[in-house]
């Protein structure tokens, strides 16, 4: 009798499992990835938030890499499918297709934060395959999107304009909008159908080309702190490295590293203290430039391209490690962000034919993403007037 009862037991406990679980904790692991890092998440966390043992998780992922691989993966199975659906359909006008890939990326909106924060964890062999996948993406929709609309294009301005559309479409991973979801759906398809109407424009841009300049090492050797533990946090991220390790980067080792700075947490608020105040700066060159609204508007996007392109190791830090600050120094910075944000808004409320403050707020998120997201593509700064292609394009998103 005992066995028959272990048996009904063991057949009852299996009814019970549900046939999603590993989707379950695909889910739940993939907000706790997004929301406090892949360093600070703990798999026993993913398991008590998916009502299940330790044990029992274990049972469906190896380890937290394999975990943080499947839900990476997962995310971007959904717009290798919708390319090929697309590449396979006779659908060929462009909003309908931009409509498509819209609904992926609202309905994949975790998939460039954790790409681009934590896919270095990745072993050596899903890192390669997420990134081949992200080009392969970026040239799926160059050959089915851009191209065909612009075939006068060069090849340069065509390839940024779709990683431009590649970084709206996912920019909904960014930001949380007031605006329904049929309505943010619209707004990305009409976002990137100016961009890539846009057309080129004959623009020169103060300090186009210094990102790509000789970099000379700075005298003072907290400058040289701070520089390398930048370097180093966009690297291998802030858990990743150590207070030795930036010391030995400028050959400084011991007590003296505690001349400049107490904690590694104090180098991190510095550096992200110092992109804000440059930000600021660039801001104030902006308001300063005669013209009007839309002129504003132009030169706040010129100088926040200008900064990024500049400074792309602060850019980086200050938007992959923000969950390492202080709380204190992360509530001022997200002020600092918001008050910016608003500024942008501000003058693109004016500048715009009738646009409310709700879709001025969304553009201006989406227009920030875009660049945040092509300055960290390294091959982009060789190609030929590489910031007045990514102006035009921002501009476009805009609207004005």
């Amino acid at each position: 009798m005992s066995g028959v009862k272990a048996s009904e037991s063991g057949e009852r406990a299996k009814a019970r499992r549900p046939r999603d679980r590993r989707d379950q904790i695909a889910a739940q692991a993939r907000e706790l990835f997004t929301s406090s890092g892949y360093h600070a998440v703990r798999m026993d966390q993913i398991a008590e938030a998916s009502g299940i043992t330790a044990r029992a998780l274990y049972r469906h992922y190896a380890n937290k890499q394999a975990l943080l691989a499947h839900v990476i993966l997962e995310d971007q199975q959904r717009w290798v499918d919708a390319l090929n659906n697309l590449a396979a359909s006779r659908e060929t006008r462009l909003n309908a297709r931009l409509s498509t890939l819209a609904e992926v990326g609202i309905a994949s909106r975790r998939l460039s934060v954790l790409w681009q924060r934590e896919a270095r964890h990745l072993n050596d062999d899903d890192f390669g395959l997420v990134r081949d996948r992200t080009r392969w993406i970026e040239r799926q929709v160059n050959d089915l999107l851009v191209r065909p609309a612009r075939p006068e294009l060069g090849a340069f301005a065509t390839e940024v304009r779709s990683w431009a559309v590649v970084s709206i479409l996912t920019s909904p991973a960014f930001y949380d909008s007031a605006l329904s979801r049929s309505r943010l759906s619209c707004t990305l398809v009409d976002a990137c159908a100016r961009v890539i109407g846009a057309q080129p424009g004959d623009r020169t841009v103060e300090g186009d080309g210094m990102s790509k300049g000789v970099q000379h090492a700075p005298t003072s050797r907290r400058e040289q702190l701070v520089s390398a533990a930048t370097r180093a946090f966009r690297r291998n991220g802030y858990a990743g490295v150590s207070i030795d390790d930036i010391g030995s980067e400028v050959g400084m080792v011991g007590p003296a590293m505690y001349r400049y700075f107490d904690t590694k947490a104090s180098i991190l608020v510095t550096a992200t203290t110092r992109f804000y105040e440059w930000q600021a700066l660039e801001t104030m060159r902006a308001l300063a430039r005669p013209g009007d609204d839309s002129d504003v508007l132009e030169a706040l996007i010129e100088g926040y391209v200008r900064l990024s392109m500049q400074a792309t190791d602060l850019l980086a830090v200050t938007l992959t490690e923000a969950h390492y600050l202080p709380q204190e120094a992360r509530d001022r910075f997200d002020k600092i962000r918001e008050e910016n944000l608003y500024e942008w808004r501000r003058w693109l409320v004016s500048a715009g034919d009738d646009v409310s403050e709700t879709l001025a707020t969304t553009l201006t998120n989406i227009a920030k993403t875009v660049v945040n997201d092509l300055v960290r593509i390294p091959h982009l700064h060789d190609g030929p007037n590489f910031a007045a292609e990514l102006i035009t394009a921002v501009v476009a998103v805009t609207g004005v």
